[in-house]
């Protein structure tokens, strides 16, 4: 993967605790529209071009890849007043497949009561290969 230096990278928690992503997320109406977009509890720094690495919080595994294809814009959502529209590059349709977050070298104690974090291009390209590692 070669690394582009205006690109920023960050692992972006989907599903909570009392919300969480279902081990089919991607065969739920409420949960597959998150390809399309996520939200944020305050104004991200992330910018169009950027990649995320989704991560199932409560599963605490990462489960796909997605490029930031627009701004940040308002949600219409209390809890989630922001949001980024996004390109699905890759995803796990099933979450017991999915690789556990340590497998990009982040420990799921930094993704604790975070919304995001920002992440390492190397740590993007272990995510990368550990997802596209998952046969179907």
């Amino acid at each position: 993967m070669a690394d582009d230096p205006g690109r920023n990278y960050w692992c972006k928690a989907i599903g909570h605790a009392r919300g969480p992503l279902p081990e089919a997320w991607l065969g739920d109406e409420r949960w597959h529209t998150r390809l399309a977009r996520t939200g944020f509890p305050r104004r991200p720094r992330i910018v169009p071009g950027d990649r995320l690495v989704l991560y199932a919080s409560v599963w605490k595994r990462v489960f796909g890849l997605a490029e930031v294809i627009g701004e940040v814009r308002p949600s219409g959502h209390e809890r989630w007043p922001f949001e980024v529209p996004l390109e699905a590059l890759l995803v796990i349709p099933h979450l017991e497949n999915a690789p556990p977050i340590e497998a990009m070298g982040v420990m799921p104690r930094s993704m604790s009561q975070q919304s995001h974090i920002s992440i390492t291009p190397r740590q993007y390209a272990l995510a990368a290969e550990a997802i596209g590692s998952v046969g179907h």
